[in-house]
């Protein structure tokens, strides 16, 4: 669960349930499942056709993850998560 805990805001520390983590540790087992499916996949367009599908399916309608899905792309389009000291 130490995967976990490093993704959380550090001044947010929020109890998490043990029920919760057992959800959360599920999802992340899901997702590693579901991008090495993609990554599988020969064409390139379905490849990218799947993500933006899972994306949109993540945000939904959340203007928030709206805004943290695009600030990531623009840093990770810029290669900015390699400089340590960059911040978004």
């Amino acid at each position: 669960m130490e995967e976990f805990e490093d993704l959380l805001p550090v001044e947010e520390e929020e109890e998490i349930d043990e029920e919760d983590e057992a959800k959360l540790a599920e999802i992340y087992k899901l997702s590693v499942r579901l991008i090495r499916l993609l990554e599988e996949l020969k064409s390139y367009e379905l490849r990218e056709a799947t993500a933006l599908m899972l994306i949109r399916e993540l945000i939904g309608d959340d203007r928030l993850l709206l805004g943290l899905a695009s600030k990531m792309l623009q840093d990770i389009t810029f290669g900015f998560e390699e400089d340590r000291s960059y911040v978004s």
